[in-house]
């Protein structure tokens, strides 16, 4: 490549009066590539915010990872278990037990069914993120009074469930135990727990928001049956939440059977592999926009090449190689390949970057929880939208440009 194909290169690009709709085609394809590589950084960086607050708010929720028995078993001596993770990996910095059951759940108006936990209130507060989403009332699961003055255990309910139940802070619910049958002829019936809503918390996922109440240990153990010793597993917390997994499996190494430990990119890999696929199909389907632009790229070319044909004659003639010619014309396209990858791209980082330190694109508050269009710009996304931009481009050129070498000198000349 030498300085003379890139004049050339450059001259044919420009606006000319007897190829004038040619230059306007190429312009257009510019644009083309502009606005699809603009579209998907902004497309991927929404996706990648809205996975970004999704994934905070499943670890704010959930513990970096927890432990259970085999076979659904009570966990005992639990304190114990706890330590000796804690001893073995320096990378877990806290760890809580909990009780988890399947239990109906009652205010005047309305009966469901949830998810009950049972937990230490300040060691879960080291844990998980619950205490921080408290929208209503306190973190609190000490008793409270009722409408009659007599003292209750207290319960946290999620947004959606308190207004399912159609309760507020202070409100009395009930809690009742599913049993079969023959459990309930032989125990007298279900095992009934008369609560006082302390606090409502909001995490944004309707699937806990919805589903889940919050109660003491001990109440949660009074109502299942369970010794003050027993529990339904532990949640830790790690250093490195992307790490958990590791931790995770060296934690299942000391403790071994009949105790095995999950982490929460494994208790969530339907919908981590759900925004997976969303983010591929979403980037898949607008670099159509890109591939199309490339299209118009090889019509403005071969149309270039019409054009030019006879002074592309006149340049083989005077010496210009057949790679000299193909350089000429992968020399224009390239030049609108980049120059539209860069134009998009700039805009596209721009408007992203705006959006994250402003936030001037706003959402419904009561559609969604965050007020405003989350984005994030990861630079690994950039790079790769770049490099595909300017190479379907530059692909596009080798038609043309392998035309516009096999061209005959003498017979290009004498074209009209």
């Amino acid at each position: 490549m030498n300085k003379l194909e890139l004049l050339i290169a450059w001259r044919y690009l420009g606006a000319q009066r007897k190829s004038l709709f040619v230059s306007l085609i190429g312009i257009f394809s510019m644009l083309g590539v502009s606005i699809g590589v603009f579209a998907l950084i902004v497309a991927l960086s929404a996706v990648n915010g809205f996975e970004e607050e999704v994934t905070a708010q499943m670890i704010g929720k959930d513990a970096h990872f927890e432990m259970y028995a085999y076979r659904g078993d009570a966990v005992e001596n639990f304190d114990s278990i706890a330590d000796k993770v804690m001893a073995n990996d320096s990378e877990v910095v806290a760890s809580a037990p909990f009780v988890i059951y399947k239990v109906g759940i009652s205010s005047k108006k309305v009966n469901d069914g949830i998810v009950l936990y049972g937990i230490d209130p300040e060691r879960s507060k080291q844990v998980v993120d619950l205490s921080e989403k408290i929208v209503s009332g306190h973190y609190s699961l000490d008793s409270l009074p009722d409408a009659n003055f007599d003292r209750r255990p207290a319960v946290i309910l999620g947004v959606s469930l308190a207004n399912r139940l159609r309760v507020l802070v202070g409100d009395k619910i009930i809690l009742q135990t599913f049993q079969s049958t023959e459990a309930t002829m032989s125990s007298g019936g279900p095992k009934i727990l008369s609560c006082v809503v302390s606090g409502i918390f909001e995490t944004g996922m309707y699937e806990y928001d919805g589903n889940i109440a919050y109660i003491g240990i001990p109440e949660a153990q009074k109502l299942l049956g369970l010794d003050s010793n027993q529990v339904s597993g532990l949640q830790f917390r790690v250093k490195d939440q992307w790490k958990a997994s590791e931790s995770a499996d060296r934690a299942g190494e000391v403790v071994g059977y009949p105790y095995y430990f999950i982490d929460w990119k494994t208790k969530n890999i339907t919908l981590l592999k759900w925004m997976n696929y969303e983010k591929f199909i979403v980037a898949a389907i607008i670099c159509l926009i890109i591939l199309v632009a490339a299209f118009n790229i090889i019509s403005s070319l071969i149309m270039v090449v019409t054009d030019k044909t006879k002074e592309i004659g006149i340049l083989r003639s005077m010496g210009l190689s057949k790679s000299g010619v193909m350089r000429v014309f992968m020399l224009m396209g390239s030049f609108i390949g980049v120059g539209g990858t860069i134009l998009g791209g700039t805009v596209g980082l721009v408007l992203c970057a705006l959006q994250q330190t402003y936030h001037f694109i706003t959402l419904p508050g009561d559609v969604y929880v965050l007020p405003y269009f989350p984005v994030l710009i990861n630079p690994l996304d950039v790079i790769v939208v770049f490099v595909v931009g300017i190479l379907l481009c530059t692909l596009s050129t080798l038609l043309p440009a392998w035309k516009a070498s096999k061209l005959d000198p003498v017979g290009a000349i004498r074209h009209e």
